[in-house]
């Protein structure tokens, strides 16, 4: 059974405050006026009221009891009534009670959940849910959802968890059934092989399902080959889990993941092969984008080191060039002092072959011409060699298929594949290439017509290397991937985008339209460059244009916070008490109870004992990069590594680690203090260098940190607390992650107004953040590099006509706007991931016209940003200040990790889950040090110190002076906790909150 508290089933508060308060349970003048002609007395009019008003927020009556006092004593001032009106029915079983229930369900349309239709309406509404969901807290959250929508009265929390957890019950018991069925007799026998202990290696094949990818090498990428090939010995189950929801196959595939084969064989046998079949067909999912993925990185390794040995040749021939350029000195002396041109010819032979052999000067002179440019293609085979035969490999066992109409590509694939075991060099054959470029048609095709024209080792070389380029760009997908898959399978289809583009173009005010939409670009664009132009003169003081027809910006300078600002936060640190981390976190837990969201992945209710004070301890030694072994050792006997580890893999998911995070973000929100640093509804997105261990494929090197590791991917708020976090790989554009930070936030405040640096943006992103909404407005750097476009060729300006570099392609957008509309839709709706778009637009590919239209659209929305950014120097200090937040919030954050500079996992869920730990960690005292900044300022304000409103905006709450790191770690639940979150919230404010001054 779930509890109440891990469901969305409304209840009251622990705490209000008095904005909420208010907002609420204030009744509005015709309530009163209904509720003064449907009673008499005062407190029965006050009783009327009351329940009127919980149920509107509780959409069902609770007990009498549980309703606050400080609900009714608004109620009963809003409503005019005396001082001593009391509250309360005879009993509560009372005619007048029940007339009441019956008076406001009709007044405000509900139908009653007894005595009707409504529980055959629930069940219906579970079991619809359950047949896409997993967990029995969705179901209820879910049905709750649908009973509301229909007006219908919730029933009491335990019916509904009763009728929840029978249709859960029955509905996985079908679903188990379903699959056990679709197995034959055979295939249940090598499932139950899987659980079997092998004696020498001491494991069982189950356990070996469960390997991850590591770091892309020879030997590595040969296991995982090996790896796929045994999965597909044990079976394709994509047919037995054929019209399985997605989301239901990933939550059993969890489930199955953190069991083991003990585990397993204590589960009936039906529910048992679900499992397994789930975890399997994720498995083979996942090899196969991780075998593309190290297909990719091996073939880009390959590439660079050819162009660093190109580099190497033409640094060691620079002497041979410059004794070739002496002897041409040599050769124009002797022509300028000499007349007869038989003695000229003489010294110039004498010159250029002392032996009488001109053979060595032509082959120096060949060697230099053969490394003067930048081809470093010929020089590819060496650093190939050692991988041909597990790169063919690979290419043999991936399914390959094209998006495109051009299958030229995997027809010479086919051919190499066919060729790959011969030794000859030169082959008698027809290859199409004219997916190459010149340069590899030249190495390709022998150039003397004799003999067999095509050269197998740069054949394979040409074909494995585009491969690798538009597996990157999405002209190429893999069968049976995930990453790697066409995308175009994953868009909602066009006629149910028909039926929502009006309602989503209405809300982002778009036209909606093909014609329509590019006049208002053409208009848009158009305009912004003209009030530019004729603001330009008054914009001098800080922006000109150069000769070169290139803007020249002063350098902005972030506003000076005022020495008052300074001396306020060393007053504030000193009313503020230190605490230890542990504290923090028990603090953070009596206030939100967050941890309510953890528990065993199969969704129900932890049996575990001291199950708050377990999930604490993971929490903090994995947040603090401590390990369960290293923080056990500080802890005492009461727990051990085996317990945080435990509680780490079964009752920990990245979901509800975001769940967690969410909860502690909207307590925030309601705090008057962050409403001084900013609204929440603009956020910086940046990333910052993790060291990680290398066996593993997240870990890259990274060229603007000179180091490998992994990057942090974070979205920061202007009031400083992060929404979104994601590792990437090093080399990924940062970009394709701006628009999924914005997306999966899921926080009352949305942001609409993302800041980013020079790698948080693209025309392609500048695109589709248009589509959706987003506002982009990034810190470029080198921006002066990009292109602006005009908006007709016609159009001319006086004083930044120069700008100008091209004309937008109005056709091309218009061509494709339904193509665009269609990814857009898709993207808001869920069915398709903003990264796995974004990842397959961000290479060039003159294939994918969508590719092309979605550049052009950038191209104009990137101009227009341009444009504002060089007019308006407010924006420039604006944009500055928001992205310093999130480069002050990544050290915050890795001050926590302490425990080491090395993040020592290898797990890909398990390398994200410590991201979320970290992040839950700085979140939580970013909350408490808030608390603590408004209970200082209040105490200020007690003891007569004045304070200037506009210094507050200057604070930050990233503060760790007054946090211990270290020393014993002891986590005690039983103390009375501070209620000052309490206070914080229901306290009138002491400021008033004005506009946020950037720093």
């Amino acid at each position: 059974m779930a509890t109440v508290e891990r469901t969305a089933y409304p209840r009251f508060p622990k705490v209000f405050s008095l904005k909420e308060l208010r907002a609420c349970y204030t009744p509005s003048a015709e309530e009163l006026d209904w509720a003064t002609r449907s009673t008499r007395g005062q407190e029965s009019r006050l009783g009327l009221l009351v329940l009127l008003k919980v149920f509107q927020q509780l959409h069902h009556f609770p007990d009498l009891d549980t309703i606050p006092a400080s609900v009714m004593e608004l109620v009963r001032i809003s409503a005019g009534l005396s001082p001593g009106t009391r509250f309360g029915y005879d009993r509560k079983v009372s005619p007048t009670l029940f007339r009441h229930y019956r008076v406001v369900r009709e007044f405000l349309g509900i139908q009653a959940y007894l005595g009707t239709d409504a529980n055959e309406v629930t069940i219906r509404a579970a079991r619809d849910a359950a047949e896409t969901m997993d967990q029995p807290v969705d179901i209820i959250n879910a049905t709750i959802d649908a009973l509301v929508l229909r007006q219908i009265e919730l029933p009491s929390f335990s019916t509904l968890d009763a009728i929840v957890e029978q249709v859960h019950a029955r509905t996985q018991t079908a679903l188990f059934r379903c699959i056990t069925r679709r197995l034959s007799e055979d295939e249940q026998r090598r499932l139950d092989r899987l659980l079997t202990r092998d004696l020498a290696s001491r494991q069982t094949a189950y356990h070996n399902i469960k390997r991850h990818a590591l770091r892309p090498s020879r030997k590595h990428l040969t296991l995982l080959i090996e790896h796929l090939i045994w999965l597909d010995t044990i079976g394709d189950f994509s047919k037995t889990v054929a019209g399985v929801p997605a989301s239901k196959l990933r939550s059993l595939a969890s489930q199955a993941m953190s069991l083991d084969a003990a585990n397993l064989k204590e589960i009936l046998p039906e529910k048992r092969y679900t499992l397994m079949v789930a975890l399997l067909n994720q498995m083979r999912v996942r090899v196969r984008d991780d075998l593309a993925e190290m297909f990719i990185r091996r073939m880009s390794a390959i590439h660079k080191r050819a162009r660093e040995e190109l580099q190497q040749i033409q640094s060691r021939r620079r002497a041979q060039m410059e004794k070739l350029v002496a002897l041409l000195d040599g050769v124009v002396e002797i022509v300028a002092e000499g007349e007869d041109d038989a003695q000229i010819g003489v010294e110039v032979r004498r010159l250029l072959a002392p032996s009488g052999d001109l053979e060595p000067l032509c082959e120096s002179c060949a060697e230099v011409r053969a490394f003067s440019g930048n081809n470093y293609l010929p020089l590819l085979w060496r650093h190939f060699r050692p991988h041909r035969s597990v790169m063919l490999r690979l290419a043999e066992v991936l399914k390959w298929q094209s998006t495109s109409q051009s299958c030229t590509l995997l027809a010479a694939l086919a051919v190499v594949l066919k060729n790959a075991a011969l030794h000859r060099e030169w082959l008698s054959t027809d290859v199409d290439l004219s997916f190459a470029s010149e340069r590899w048609r030249k190495l390709v095709y022998r150039a003397d017509n004799l003999g067999p024209g095509i050269n197998r080792r740069h054949l394979e070389l040409c074909v494995l290397s585009h491969m690798a380029g538009e597996l990157r760009s999405g002209d190429l997908c893999v069968v049976g991937s995930d990453s790697f898959a066409d995308y175009r399978l994953h868009l909602l289809p066009w006629r149910e985008c028909e039926r929502r583009l009006p309602d989503y173009c209405a809300k982002l005010e778009m036209p909606a339209n093909a014609q329509d939409f590019v006049a208002h670009l053409r208009q848009w664009l158009a305009a912004t460059a003209q009030n530019l132009d004729d603001s330009f003169p008054n914009k001098r003081q800080h922006v000109t244009i150069g000769r070169n027809g290139e803007p020249v910006l002063r350098r902005t300078v972030a506003k000076e916070i005022p020495a008052s600002a300074l001396a306020l936060q060393q007053t504030l640190i000193g009313h503020m008490p230190n605490r230890n981390l542990l504290d923090v976190l028990a603090n953070i837990e009596h206030w939100t109870h967050f941890t309510r969201h953890f528990g065993p992945l199969s969704g129900s209710d932890p049996k575990i004992r001291h199950a708050a004070e377990r999930y604490l301890l993971t929490i903090f030694a994995m947040g603090c990069n401590l390990g369960p072994t290293q923080a056990a050792r500080h802890m005492g006997e009461r727990v051990t590594p085996h317990m945080m580890s435990f509680v780490n893999r079964r009752h920990m998911s990245l979901e509800r680690l975001e769940t967690a995070q969410r909860e502690l973000i909207e307590l925030y929100l309601q705090l008057d203090l962050p409403k001084h640093w900013g609204d929440g509804k603009t956020v910086a997105a940046d990333g910052t260098q993790y060291d990680f261990y290398d066996n593993n494929l997240l870990t890259g090197y990274h060229f603007r940190y000179r180091k490998k590791g992994a990057v942090a991917y974070r979205h920061v708020a202007d009031n400083y607390i992060a929404v979104f976090r994601h590792f990437i790989p090093p080399g990924v554009w940062e970009a394709v992650y701006v628009i999924e930070g914005l997306l999966k936030a899921g926080l009352s405040v949305e942001a609409d107004t993302v800041h980013a640096d020079t790698q948080g943006q693209s025309a392609a992103v500048f695109s589709f953040t248009y589509l959706l909404g987003i506002n982009l407005m990034p810190r470029i750097r080198n921006w002066q590099d990009l292109k602006l476009y005009r908006a007709d060729s016609t159009s001319k300006y006086r004083h930044i006509d120069r700008l100008f570099s091209g004309v937008v392609d109005w056709d091309l957008i218009a061509l494709h706007w339904q193509d665009l509309m269609q990814v857009a839709l898709s993207i808001q709706a869920g069915t398709i991931s903003s990264p796995l778009l974004l990842r397959r637009l961000g290479s060039d590919s003159r294939k994918n016209r969508l590719l092309l239209a979605a550049q052009e659209l950038g191209k104009v929305v990137r101009t227009v940003f341009l444009l504002e950014w060089i007019g308006s120097r407010e924006l420039r200090q604006e944009i500055t200040a928001t992205t310093n937040k999130i480069e002050s919030y990544n050290g915050f954050a890795k001050w926590f990790s302490f425990g080491g500079d090395v993040l020592p996992v290898n797990d890909p869920d398990e390398q994200q889950k410590r991201l979320r730990y970290n992040d839950l960690i700085a979140s939580a005292v970013i909350l408490q040090n808030t608390a603590d900044m408004m209970q200082a300022l209040r105490a200020m304000e007690k003891d007569g110190i004045k304070v200037d409103v506009d210094d507050i905006s200057f604070l930050s709450p990233y503060l760790t002076s007054n946090i211990k790191r270290f020393g014993d770690y002891k986590l005690n639940l039983e103390r009375t906790p501070e209620a000052w979150i309490h206070d914080s919230l229901f306290a009138a404010p002491a400021f008033s909150v004005r506009k946020p001054r950037h720093a």
